[in-house]
């Protein structure tokens, strides 16, 4: 058995067939059901009015005026679509139409209890007639005391019109679904358009053209928002896998020059007459490097850790401003020998709670890079202050600066502005100090100038021991 297709736009325009279906005999039932009671009703109407009629003919020219009323009518009209009978209230007629087509209703006792004894009020009934297709509305009322007028008309006409408007509906019906369907089939391949722009666009993207996008437009909110969204999730793995091809070559140009100094080390060793002195010089040269890798190695651990949000959780109340304080002595003689001024503003007692370790490299990176980058008689100052948002961490100094262009880069691992190639690093340093900054639940942003210098700001949300 062939399975039906389950594809969205076959289901969309299922759906809209089957919704088209259902409203439209909910329609239909609701029109065929008003019209059948609106002609039930004016039949109604019609038949009360001529007993009305006969009876204002009675009371203004007496029994023969209506008597010569009812013989033209009857004449007039097809004795099988309708009769008129005159009877008295015991029986007796005093004038019929021709009956032959309503044998059916005979007088008898019972119908003339049921006739209602006030005059203006009538007796509605509907009669089947047998040998005929069609049934009849039958009426009853006094035109006068002691006189019955008993009338009554075929519902064929109506009947065919109740036809005639089924059939108008079955033969729209055929010509409806089709269309309905063809219309429902075009709106809905028009509404998974942008959807199956989006998942070749993501076939395109598994193939390696990282910069395939979808440009389709004017599909309606939520499918704008799915190609938005998509576009900028491509984006984003676009920067990523450009952003780790750029590492890899960072990784590779910065593990390259410690092993071939080690291989040149080497060679040279092994070249020498007299190795005694040689070899130990080549040992500890190797060695320097061989530490020089494991600092680049344990270093990426361990930013990879903080980021990861798996450091090291031995966490304590720690004094902020001292921690700082202790920064400055360390770095203090490094300032003092390239002729670095070297100033702290701290507002006491300011305490967070962290890994002390982790905020003394932290606090220890961002200085060293100042003093780094910074000429002789330059000046690295460092503000704590207490704000609203928590505790601000400011390390400004007088150095190069960065380019614009280098700025949204510098916190990404292995990367260096260029002039920093010619100083010793390996492009962890600021990825580890915000990585730190972000594990304890704060954060590092950079405002600087070329050739004025930058300014590294810390937030640190503030630890306060009394209980919430």
């Amino acid at each position: 058995m062939r399975r039906l297709p389950n594809t969205l736009a076959f289901r969309l325009t299922l759906s809209y067939a089957v919704a088209f279906l259902v409203s439209s005999f909910a329609a239909f039932c609701l029109l065929y059901v008003s019209v059948d009671t609106i002609l039930n009703n004016r039949m109604n109407e019609d038949l009360t009015e001529d007993i009305s009629e006969y009876s204002d003919l009675y009371l203004a020219e007496g029994m023969n005026r209506v008597v010569q009323e009812l013989e033209r009518e009857a004449e007039s009209n097809d004795e099988e679509q309708m009769f008129l009978r005159l009877l008295t209230s015991k029986g007796q007629t005093i004038f019929s139409s021709n009956l032959t087509e309503w044998k059916e209703l005979p007088i008898s006792e019972e119908f003339l209890q049921k006739v209602p004894e006030v005059q203006g009020e009538y007796r509605i009934q509907t009669v089947v007639r047998p040998h005929h297709d069609s049934s009849a509305r039958i009426t009853s009322g006094l035109i006068a005391p002691g006189l019955i007028m008993h009338l009554g008309e075929s519902l064929e006409e109506k009947d065919e019109i109740m036809n005639l408007l089924l059939l108008v509906f079955i033969g729209m019906f055929c010509v409806a679904i089709p269309l309905a369907s063809g219309v429902g089939w075009a709106i809905a391949r028009k509404a998974v358009k942008g959807i199956e722009e989006v998942s070749r666009a993501a076939v395109d993207i598994e193939k390696g053209q990282l910069d395939r996008r979808v440009t389709i437009k004017d599909q309606g909110d939520e499918v704008q928002m799915l190609v938005d969204t998509f576009n900028a999730m491509a984006e984003r793995i676009r920067i990523l896998i450009t952003e780790m091809r750029e590492m890899t070559d960072n990784i590779a140009h910065d593990l390259r020059s410690p092993l071939s100094r080690i291989r040149v080390i080497s060679e040279r060793a092994l070249s020498v007459t007299e190795p005694d002195n040689e070899y130990r010089v080549a040992a500890s040269d190797t060695l320097e490097q061989c530490d020089r890798l494991l600092h680049l190695i344990n270093t990426t651990l361990d930013v990879a850790e903080a980021e990861a949000g798996v450091m090291s959780t031995d966490t304590e109340p720690i004094n902020l401003s001292m921690l700082i304080e202790d920064a400055r002595d360390l770095y203090e003689p490094a300032a003092e020998e390239k002729k670095i001024k070297l100033s702290c503003k701290l507002d006491p007692d300011c305490r967070v709670k962290g890994n002390r370790q982790m905020l003394q490299r932290m606090l220890a990176n961002l200085l060293d890079n100042a003093l780094k980058y910074t000429g002789p008689k330059g000046q690295v100052k460092i503000d704590l202050t207490r704000q609203p948002r928590g505790l601000c961490v400011m390390v400004a100094d007088t150095g190069f600066g960065i380019q614009p262009a280098d700025q949204p880069r510098v916190f990404d691992r292995f990367f260096r502005c260029d002039q920093s190639r010619s100083q010793d690093g390996c492009g962890l340093g600021l990825s580890f100090a915000r990585a730190v900054a972000c594990a304890h639940g704060g954060d590092i942003t950079l405002a600087s100038e070329p050739a004025q210098g930058s300014t590294f700001t810390i937030f640190l949300p503030p630890f306060s021991s009394t209980p919430h």
